[in-house]
């Protein structure tokens, strides 16, 4: 395990120096989740370190790098957390970058809208940590309707019209006749 963590901490420097807001299809994608697809993501929104936020930026990164398995969020949560001269080193690099406009031409936005797909609800909790957490112990997720796990019987009725025939059933009853 040893030898992975070099290649781990190596990803999550490239992750940290990425320059995520002269990425348009990026921007884009965070403006869907956070909820305004009207107009991209501001680099303020781009820049904060927010669950939601780092969450997009891995899948995003990881997405755009081809890495697999993809980066872990929780792990490079850990990483920012545990390592803040390091993290704060690669983000004084990233900064001028980071402070660049808006010029990257957009691509295809397949990752965006999986993006997207997974977070549209404001209700929803914002970190899919939480909602393990909250699924392994049993407690009611916000936003998502309760379903019973029974069918319930006796509110079924019977057809009230008579069952309509069909041109070549020739019968002496007058039953189900539309004339």
């Amino acid at each position: 395990m040893a030898a992975a963590l070099p290649l781990g901490v190596e990803q999550f420097e490239r992750l940290s120096s990425y320059p995520f807001s002269t990425d348009r299809e990026f921007a884009v994608g965070l403006s869907i989740i956070l909820g305004h697809p009207e107009s991209p993501a501001s680099e303020a929104e781009i820049n904060r370190n927010d669950d939601l936020t780092l969450q997009a930026k891995c899948f995003y990164f990881s997405r755009k790098e081809n890495l697999t398995p993809p980066l872990s969020f929780l792990e490079y949560k850990a990483w920012l957390e545990s390592a803040p001269v390091g993290a704060a080193s690669v983000d004084q690099k990233a900064t001028p970058v980071l402070q660049q406009s808006s010029t990257a031409g957009s691509s295809s936005n397949n990752y965006t809208e999986k993006i997207a797909k997974s977070s549209e609800e404001p209700a929803y909790p914002s970190s899919f940590a939480h909602i393990v957490e909250l699924i392994t112990t049993g407690q009611p997720i916000p936003g998502i309707q309760q379903i019973p796990d029974t069918v319930l019987t006796g509110h079924d009725t019977p057809s009230e019209r008579p069952k309509r025939r069909k041109p070549w059933e020739n019968g002496t009853g007058s039953e189900g006749l539309d004339t």
